[in-house]
């Protein structure tokens, strides 16, 4: 059975994040999809003690904290999470709307998809061979 919200976000680090916060003031709601088995992407994943100077509003953070303080934010939202999953198709319906899947079968419909992912630094993405 799909789950059908407002928005589909491909990326559950900090942009996919600040993405849920900013929708979540608009009441819009949102499901979240990444191929890491927590949010925070590269900043958990990478470099989560390592100091970060570039963030709004925080003259240092680093990536751990940055990103337990954008779950906090969005705490009221109530994003869903699929986490450990890789989008592995995305279809126009006839309505208008789009259907993605995941490939643990994961499907969310939803009329907008926002591409928030950094994917390509933990799998690779190779182009097809030429024949």
């Amino acid at each position: 059975m799909a789950i059908e919200t407002d928005v589909a976000i491909l990326g559950a680090g900090p942009c996919g994040l600040f993405a849920v916060f900013e929708l979540g003031l608009l009441d819009l709601k949102s499901e979240l999809i990444d191929i890491l088995d927590r949010p925070g992407g590269q900043c958990t994943e990478l470099y989560p003690e390592k100091p970060i100077y570039d963030i709004p509003g925080l003259p240092i953070v680093n990536g751990q904290d940055l990103t337990d303080r954008l779950l906090e934010q969005i705490k009221p939202f109530h994003a869903g999470f699929h986490l450990s999953q890789m989008a592995d198709g995305l279809k126009r319906l006839e309505d208008g709307r789009w259907q993605l899947s995941t490939d643990a079968g994961t499907e969310i419909i939803a009329p907008v998809v926002v591409i928030a992912a950094g994917a390509g630094s933990f799998v690779p993405k190779r182009p097809p061979e030429i024949l």
